[in-house]
């Protein structure tokens, strides 16, 4: 019998056995530009074109604030008022940590500022997240297919669609998590610490969960798991460690090696994580007021209370992931994490091959079981974590995992079907159509055709569109604008508030402006009504979601002066 491969073999990487033939070759990595490209043909159409969505409206201008004053604020949002989470938000932004505004902030150097180079971190994250997919499936053991497959999989998903388009932290603190955790895996994966090197992936992982939570809370999720993946730190043999610590390392049981573990990626996180404390010192008002309304406030119960009795998260996030995900892919992504498991717990020893075909590709079982219970994990806490909070970026964090282990899971089921090699191609290829076919409905191919074929056209470009009306109106005295294009408003260098509830966020202080611009969410909300707005001229087209248009209004108490003075 054979002996079951050292984990730390290639440096953590599992070998496998590509059983679609293909060469082992430096060109498989080109490969992976496909789904890349796939990504970019489907989404960068959008992200030029699409005029502001959801939340844009406050994260996209503080990465321009950053780059021109060295503060993330919103100027079009002076409330004062704390139940609109956003307090004193045009002195400073503290809703969320400010990463994503300090990676925003140099794009500005190069593009001109607007929705679209706010959403370039993201797409770019998007981007990298695909190369990132393939890599774990490859780590894990799957074949070159399988992987291709999955990371192709991840370009269609509508999570990385969603976050990789829309100006939120949460793919980029997303995929910090998932840097930390693959950090974290390669040290617990190496039997054979002899270098005091390996030690660096710690530290590397507590840097990556810091960095994460500089974008977003959600980081949690990330330290609940690495915490708990800490508890495995095995005793290092002798000669291992850092060169100052080898002779204590040798003298010590394995409790300190797991304490001195917790203690690197503890340090290398709070560090990570201190960097935002100069920003809090010199607004500690606006910390408070909005960090602790918007974050603490809104997640529900506190989190031990989630963590035993999760169900209304659960219930909550589920409806969610419907909207989220829409019924097709949330079907697959069900379907999948259910093979993945079937897969994983079929590893009974160390020495079968998957399938329990002598040549197939080998996953180690303590390995297999680790992973499912990662997977697993970072379905339940997203939930959990989140609690009831209303966002479903998150979801795209546990896709992630998932499609890790589907490529392994596509390997196991081929291979099972012990047929032969030239029928395993064929039942890949079955895989691979009904998997993208899945994929495919909500996956914005409408939206990517009709603003590749009307590249640059207003009518279907936002900040081209909003221009166009701008320049019929008068660019004096006050204007309101709602998120589609508040930001544009205020670049045009108009005095511009942002259009949410009146009451709320502007009580009872009077408002004598010039035009209220609503689209689609103040149309929805009927904001021109709270406002006392009156239509007087429409803009652009609603036969298609992906044409541009705005109602203008103005004060009714305008129209009633101008007929006076008549």
């Amino acid at each position: 019998m054979s002996k079951e491969p050292a984990l730390g073999d290639r440096d953590g990487i599992v070998e496998s056995h590509d059983w679609t033939g293909c060469d082992r070759s430096r060109w498989q990595l080109a490969w992976v530009v496909l789904p890349i490209l796939v990504y970019v043909v489907l989404r960068l159409p959008i992200l030029v074109h699409a005029p502001g969505g959801q939340d844009e409206q406050w994260f996209a201008i503080p990465g321009w604030t950053v780059w021109t004053e060295g503060v993330p604020r919103i100027p079009y949002v002076p409330t004062r008022d704390r139940s609109t989470f956003f307090e004193n938000a045009d002195r400073c932004l503290m809703t969320l940590p400010p990463a994503l505004f300090y990676v925003q902030a140099p794009f500005h150097a190069v593009f001109s500022p607007g929705y679209a180079t706010s959403r370039i971190p993201l797409f770019l994250g998007a981007l990298a997240s695909i190369a990132l997919t393939f890599w774990l499936a490859r780590r894990l053991g799957a074949s070159f297919a399988s992987a291709l497959l999955v990371s192709m999989l991840m370009a269609f998903c509508r999570p990385l669609m969603f976050t990789g388009l829309m100006v939120r932290p949460d793919l980029l603190c997303a995929f910090c998590g998932w840097l930390s955790l693959c950090s974290l895996g390669s040290f617990l994966r190496s039997e054979n610490r002899t270098e005091g090197l390996l030690w660096r992936y710690v530290f590397a992982s507590g840097a990556a969960c810091g960095l994460a939570a500089l974008f977003h809370p959600f980081a949690l999720v990330f330290a609940i798991q690495a915490g708990v993946g800490l508890l495995f730190v095995r005793g290092m043999p002798s000669g291992a460690g850092l060169s100052l610590r080898s002779g204590l390392s040798r003298a010590v049981g394995r409790w300190r090696d797991k304490v001195f573990a917790f203690a690197a990626f503890g340090i290398s996180c709070a560090t990570v994580v201190g960097l935002w404390i100069p920003l809090i010192r010199r607004f500690p008002y606006e910390f408070r007021s909005q960090f602790f309304a918007n974050v603490l406030d809104r997640a529900g119960p506190g989190l031990p209370a989630r963590m035993i009795w999760p169900f209304p998260a659960l219930r909550h996030h589920a409806t969610l992931l419907w909207e989220f995900a829409g019924p097709w892919q949330c079907g697959f992504f069900a379907f999948a994490i259910v093979l993945v498991t079937w897969a994983l717990l079929k590893r009974r020893s160390g020495d079968e091959a998957l399938g329990g075909v002598p040549d197939g590709p080998r996953l180690p079982r303590n390995l297999a079981y680790g992973y499912l219970a990662l997977m697993w994990s970072s379905v339940f806490l997203t939930a959990v974590v989140a609690g009831l909070h209303p966002t479903k970026g998150y979801w795209v964090y546990p896709c992630f995992w998932i499609f890790g282990g589907l490529a392994i899971a596509i390997d196991e089921l081929i291979w099972q079907a012990n047929i032969r090699p030239v029928m395993r191609k064929t039942a890949f290829v079955l895989v691979a159509v009904v998997g993208t076919c899945c994929m495919l409905p909500g996956a914005g191919l409408r939206s990517a055709w009709l603003y590749t074929a009307n590249w640059g056209d207003p009518r279907y470009h936002g900040a081209k569109f909003i221009e166009g009306v701008l320049d019929e109106l008068p660019s004096e005295r006050l204007f309101l604008a709602d998120l589609s294009y508040v930001y544009d408003v205020y670049l045009s260098g108009r005095q511009v508030l942002l259009c949410q509830e009146r009451e709320q966020y502007w009580g009872d202080q009077p408002l004598e402006y010039e035009a209220l611009l609503l689209a689609w969410e103040g149309e929805d909300a009927g904001w021109a009504s709270q406002y006392d707005g009156r239509l007087i001229k429409r803009f652009g087209s609603r036969d298609l979601p992906q044409t541009c248009f705005v109602d203008v209004f103005q004060p009714v108490a305008s129209k009633a002066q101008a007929d006076a003075s008549k």
